[in-house]
């Protein structure tokens, strides 16, 4: 009963927050409903930490799978306890791969509490499993590495993402940085000047 309340607590205050319609998954589970421009956010079953908010434009439950149009996972990072530094990313787009590092670092500035960004067309979202999948083209942002392709299958307790094809990789200096792989100085220096 803890946990119920504790769920309904957090799914109003982010209602508040997000400014939009939310639902919690618990909640639609066997029923059938219809969404537009919704946010959901979603917890951990074991901590009752907040994991991610999906975004999207509408949303229609058919017991344990809610189809999704135009779906945006903003995957919330582990050491974020306050809900007060989560703020809404519900109509942040993907930015193009060939942005610079510092492109990127701008972009992110504002959203410390966000991990990575998933953003897609269409999906399915498996209430049941925690299993959020795709077919249409899909776009993996984050700091340190973006990814677009087509199809997908997102599993967020696993912190797993599969992009099933046509898959385009750039990885940023952050990444290059955080794993303390240095490239060359020029390198270096001219994405320092970024």
């Amino acid at each position: 009963m803890v946990k119920f309340a504790r769920k309904i607590f957090w799914t109003v205050l982010l209602t508040g927050i997000l400014g939009g319609p939310a639902f919690a998954a618990d909640d639609m589970s066997g029923s059938a409903a219809s969404l537009k421009n919704f946010a959901l956010p979603e917890y951990s079953k074991d901590s009752a930490r907040l994991q991610f908010i999906l975004y999207g434009e509408s949303a229609r439950n058919l017991g344990a799978l809610v189809h999704l149009t135009n779906p945006k996972i903003d995957i919330v990072k582990n050491d974020i306890t306050n809900i007060q530094n989560i703020v809404s990313l519900a109509s942040v787009l993907p930015y193009p791969l060939n942005w610079t590092g510092g492109q990127v670092r701008d972009f992110w500035k504002g959203k410390e509490h966000s991990e990575a960004l998933i953003f897609a067309d269409d999906a399915e979202y498996d209430k049941n499993l925690k299993l959020l999948r795709g077919d249409s083209p899909v776009h993996f942002r984050s700091r340190e590495i973006s990814v677009d392709g087509v199809g997908f299958d997102a599993d967020q307790e696993r912190k797993f993402i599969h992009v099933r094809s046509k898959v385009k990789v750039i990885i940023y200096p952050e990444a290059r940085r955080k794993s303390g792989v240095r490239t060359s100085s020029k390198e270096v220096s001219k994405e320092e000047k970024k």
